[in-house]
């Protein structure tokens, strides 16, 4: 899995109304606990696996389906490897999945995640424990837009 140059525009009526600020990711430095407890990013641009057996997309998944695509690769026992070079530019947008979704679709599709957890064999005991907290947060927050989809710091 590549680095990636990353950002999150605002989209209006087919046009750029804000650009988000760039960041990479995955950090050089970060590892697969850290993909898995969610403390960096898992996306599935620019990551590439052998055909055989590999996992597959699930469909019940809209928002957290990279990360659960991600829990099936790990679950399988196979190797992931972080290649710390940026390889992939990738502009995410308002008028995308994550940019029309809010945070009751998140605590949802977690809570759904979580609740099926123990069916990913191969991982490592306590791999969810960071979900009930993050699940609380977004059930908190359901109302309110994705952070990197605001027009400007009121909205």
């Amino acid at each position: 899995m590549p680095q990636q140059w990353r950002r999150r525009d605002v989209i209006s009526e087919g046009q750029v109304v804000k650009t988000g600020k760039p960041f990479i990711s995955p950090q050089a430095d970060d590892t697969i606990a850290d993909l898995i407890a969610q403390r960096s990013l898992f996306d599935s641009n620019g990551f590439t696996h052998r055909r055989q057996g590999a996992p597959h997309w699930n469909p019940d998944y809209r928002v957290f389906c990279d990360y659960e695509y991600f829990v099936q690769c790990v679950a399988g026992g196979r190797e992931i490897g972080l290649n710390a070079q940026v390889l992939v530019d990738y502009v995410q947008t308002s008028e995308g999945e994550i940019g029309r979704s809010n945070y009751g679709q998140w605590a949802q599709e977690l809570q759904q995640l979580y609740k099926g957890r123990h069916g990913y064999d191969g991982m490592a005991q306590g791999w969810a424990d960071w979900m009930p907290e993050a699940i609380c947060k977004y059930q908190d927050k359901a109302q309110v837009s994705i952070p990197g989809f605001r027009r400007s710091a009121n909205g």
